[in-house]
C-alpha cells in the first residue's frame, strides 16, 4: 500500500522523476570518473623488476621509486640508490646517479624491521622480570621468594640475547645466480 502511494505521488509530479534520473546519471558519471582517475594513476606502474625463483610461480615485484641496496659483480661494496626507471629493452636499471645492467647485480640486501621489535621485547622481558621479582621481595615478607640469582640470570640472559639478536637477523641478503634471477617486465601497451 505504501509503495503504491509513493509511486502515485511520483507519477503525479513529473519533475520528480526527472530529478531522480539526473541524480542517477550524475552518480554514474562520478563513479566512472573516480575509476578513470585511479586507473590512470596506476598506469605508470606497469614497468617493474621482479625476483624469480626456479619452479615457483610467485615472484617478488619491485616497482619504480623503490630504494634498493645492491651489490655489483666483482665489487665487495654495497650501494644504496632509488630506482628511477627501468629500460626493459636494454636490461638497464636507471638509478639516481647511474645505469646498472641487471646481469651485473649479484645480490640485494634488505633491512628487516622485526628484529628491532624482538630486541625491544626481550629487553622488556628482562626488565619486567627483575622489577616484578623485586616488588615481590619487598611486599610479601617471605624469605623463600626473595630476589634470587635465577631472577638475575633471566634478566641478564634476556638483555644479552637482545644485544646479539639484532645484528644476527637485521639484514637479509638475496643472492642471484643459481635458483634466483632478476628480470625486467614491461606490461604497457605498445604503440604501433
Amino acid at each position: 500500500m505504501r509503495n503504491g502511494l509513493i509511486s502515485k505521488q511520483l507519477s503525479s509530479q513529473p519533475h520528480a522523476l526527472g530529478v531522480l534520473t539526473q541524480k542517477k546519471t550524475a552518480m554514474r558519471l562520478t563513479v566512472f570518473l573516480v575509476f578513470l582517475f585511479f586507473g590512470a594513476s596506476h598506469a605508470g606502474a606497469q614497468k617493474f623488476m621482479q625476483i624469480e625463483r626456479i619452479n615457483r610461480a610467485k615472484t617478488e615485484k619491485i616497482p619504480r621509486n623503490t630504494e634498493l641496496t645492491y651489490q655489483i659483480m666483482g665489487d665487495e661494496y654495497w650501494y644504496t640508490n632509488t630506482v628511477r626507471d627501468y629500460l626493459v629493452e636494454d636490461d638497464l636499471i636507471q638509478f639516481e646517479d647511474r645505469f646498472v645492467n641487471i646481469n651485473n647485480i649479484t645480490a640485494f640486501r634488505y633491512e628487516r624491521e622485526w628484529p628491532t621489535v624482538v630486541k625491544t621485547q626481550l629487553r622488556n622481558l628482562g626488565l619486567g622480570w627483575s622489577v616484578l621479582a623485586l616488588i615481590g621481595t619487598l611486599t610479601d615478607n617471605n624469605p623463600d621468594t626473595n630476589y634470587q640469582w635465577s631472577d638475575a640470570a633471566v634478566t641478564a640472559s634476556a638483555f644479552g640475547l637482545s644485544f646479539a639478536f639484532e645484528p644476527l637477523f637485521k639484514k637479509k641478503v638475496v643472492k642471484f645466480g643459481g635458483k634466483k634471477r632478476l628480470r625486467l617486465v614491461d606490461l604497457r601497451f605498445k604503440d604501433y
